[in-house]
């Protein structure tokens, strides 16, 4: 790292997915293809149509068709290619490639337009410039490098070098341009302009000094209102799951889902009551006035649910329909959902953990450790605001293959959607039964997977719902 870096050169392409074309119609005429559209651009030079041409190939420097276009050569009376050039790749900026390659060909840093709003215009900050990596940059690996991104940004930057990935790693803390080309021992006018590509990118925020010139450098994210209240993994999945701010597969993929097998029941399956069809004549109440009473209730005396309660608020709540699907949504109908019942113990079910069956409407008792069933309960008490254990606790975990292979980009935020969903359903139901339900924000998930006997990357626990016999107040308005 104390070796003096090569020098830097600029090089151009176009992204993977675009091609390049010529048309009748003059010298430099043709039609750039893009995943968003076709552009066409009007005739200029043959300059344009060689540079395109040679960009669809991969990085190129323009300075091979053009001697001296990266820093602004041509002479007034000759500046016509030139201008034509920057022009056509300034209509191009959101699927023009950027890469800074080492004197021998490697490959330094790729900066990759991912959305139709990208813009990059890189410059080269003064060796005092203070920068600073944003709180929304996300590492990974990939197989060209290092790929660093953000939710907040139109590119995604592949570091390729060990010393792109060091420079980025200088930037933890603020810092100026001159102290992380000390640190890595190359040239302070290569530290800028390295510098410089990744703060267009997004990746590196510049710092604002104070007015009086003392303490520490400001930085606009740190005071944008509409951040502070997101962490950089939420607005990460919200931004990465709705397509238009990115280039990620978004929709369905057409793939089928595997995932692995879950222990068996430790005892034979407890058929559960169905529940009799009702309906508003035969005294139930209507769905405005179950809507208007839904709230969650928290009752400290909660008793437990008979077998015939628990099995109509299953029953009504997530059984598979003659017909097919349950009655709540599900993205595709592929219902990921499982549900697992923690209870108490009395009220026809002994202390344990049981499975739900929705096709045949069946609980099937499992045999997690005493302790396991403790920790969950006293959780979710815990959650809930109780002083003791909920009667019940409804587990919603997920089969993710049964989404993720056919909803590229969309399984996880679908699967939140479709918790909810189910949520309110058991609200519904279990007010119109005048119980005491409540949805928790959280739950435990290395306990739950334990008392569950799931592998939790295979199956998680994705949200948690108590339940009790006793009514509360807004649910004796809707009782006949």
């Amino acid at each position: 790292m104390n070796s003096v870096a090569p020098s830097l050169t600029s090089l151009w392409s176009l992204r993977e997915d675009c091609g390049y074309r010529p048309v009748p119609g003059g010298p430099g005429a043709g039609v750039v293809s893009t995943p968003w559209e076709e552009i066409r651009l009007d005739p200029g030079t043959p300059a344009v149509a060689r540079a395109l041409e040679r960009m669809t190939y991969g990085p190129v420097s323009l300075d091979n068709v053009l001697p001296g276009f990266t820093e602004g050569g041509g002479t007034a009376g000759d500046r016509a290619p030139y201008d034509a050039l920057d022009a056509a790749l300034g209509r191009l900026q959101h699927v023009v490639v950027r890469t800074l390659a080492l004197a021998e060909g490697v490959h330094h840093l790729t900066v990759v337009p991912i959305a139709r709003r990208a813009r990059f215009r890189p410059g080269r900050p003064a060796a005092d410039a203070v920068h600073r990596l944003s709180r929304f940059v996300t590492l990974r690996a990939s197989a060209g490098g290092w790929v660093a991104e953000s939710p907040l940004t139109a590119h995604r930057v592949v570091l390729h070098t060990p010393q792109a990935g060091w420079l980025v790693s200088c930037y933890a803390r603020p810092t100026t341009v001159r102290e992380a080309a000390r640190l890595l021992g190359m040239p302070v006018a290569e530290a800028a302009l390295t510098v410089g590509y990744l703060e267009a990118a997004g990746v590196l925020l510049p710092g604002k000094p104070l007015a009086d010139g003392a303490g520490a450098p400001s930085f606009a994210e740190d005071e944008d209102e509409a951040l502070a209240h997101w962490s950089p993994r939420e607005l990460l999945v919200h931004q990465r799951s709705r397509p238009g701010s990115h280039d990620e597969p978004v929709g369905p993929a057409g793939r089928p889902g595997t995932g692995a097998g879950r222990p068996g029941p430790a005892g034979a399956a407890i058929t559960l009551p169905v529940p009799p069809r009702g309906g508003a004549d035969e005294g139930e109440p209507a769905l405005s006035e179950v809507l208007a009473a839904r709230r969650s209730e928290r009752p400290d005396d909660g008793k437990p649910l008979s077998l015939d309660q628990l099995g109509e608020l299953l029953h009504r709540s997530a059984a598979e329909r003659p017909a097919g699907g349950r009655p709540y949504p599900s993205l595709g109908s592929r219902y990921p959902l499982e549900l697992y019942l923690t209870v108490t113990g009395s009220g026809g079910l002994e202390r344990g953990v049981y499975h739900y069956d929705p096709y045949g409407h069946l609980l099937f008792p499992l045999d997690p450790a005493p302790e396991l069933v403790d920790d969950l309960l006293a959780e979710a008490a815990a959650n809930a605001g109780l002083s003791q254990e909920p009667p019940v606790l409804i587990t919603m975990t997920a089969r993710f293959h049964r989404v993720a292979g056919s909803y590229a980009g969309t399984a996880y935020s679908a699967l939140l959607k479709e918790v909810g969903a189910l949520q309110q359903t058991l609200y519904l139901v279990a007010t119109a039964m005048g119980l005491g339900p409540c949805a928790l924000a959280f739950g435990d998930t290395e306990t739950a997977a334990h008392a569950f006997g799931l592998d939790w990357r295979t199956e998680p626990g994705v949200g948690e719902f108590v339940v009790s016999a006793s009514p509360g107040p807004a649910v004796e308005a809707v009782r006949r």
